[in-house]
């Protein structure tokens, strides 16, 4: 099975990992959601019906016009930005079990990280100054700081999505606003 957004491979070795970091776990013979970067089955396809040249999630870059290039370069930003996050939160948590979804978390943010840095055919992934989140004492208040990220997040990809004229790059936002959405409802569900 390919994921035709982040264009990572599917088997029985990786189907679950990051399960921590999905509203619903995924299961060898039940696979809802990419384990990498979140986006439900819709966007997952079996290897026999997948024409590997012609996956969603690329685009020749010099057909995006500047506006589009700079909406990535934001979002790349973005996604590095709650990645480095959870992975400060992961430190800091208390809980096993909200550990375990902050490092799930961290890396889901970092593929759509990727995936932004490929569709914009950056040269890098940035590395951003780091933010002291030791202020947050508890796993409650982690997790009231991840709900407002994810939130910002789903906002910016809805209203960014909007000002975008590449049918395949508005899509990937769709799909990872719908992730984003997730986020949030494992932040609540706390």
């Amino acid at each position: 099975m390919k994921c035709l957004i982040c264009g990572m491979n599917i088997n029985i070795n990786n189907f679950n990992v990051n399960n921590q970091g999905l509203l619903e776990t995924n299961e060898s013979d039940h696979i809802k959601y990419c384990p990498f970067c979140g986006v439900s089955a819709t966007y997952l396809k079996p290897e026999d019906e997948t024409n590997f040249k012609e996956e969603i999630y690329k685009v020749p870059t010099e057909s995006l016009d500047e506006n589009t290039l700079i909406i990535l370069e934001h979002a790349m930003k973005l996604e590095i930005f709650n990645s480095d996050f959870y992975k400060a939160a992961a430190k800091l948590a208390h809980s096993l079990a909200v550990k375990e979804t902050f490092v799930a978390l961290s890396k889901i943010e970092y593929v759509h990280a990727i995936v932004h840095q490929k569709l914009g055919g950056f040269k890098q992934i940035p590395t951003l100054v780091d933010i002291d989140y030791s202020k947050h004492k508890s796993d409650k208040s982690l997790m009231e700081l991840a709900e407002n990220r994810e939130i910002h997040a789903a906002r910016f990809y809805e209203k960014q999505g909007n000002k975008i004229n590449n049918t395949i790059i508005k899509e990937v936002f769709h799909a990872l606003w719908s992730v984003e959405r997730e986020h949030i409802q494992i932040a609540r569900n706390y």
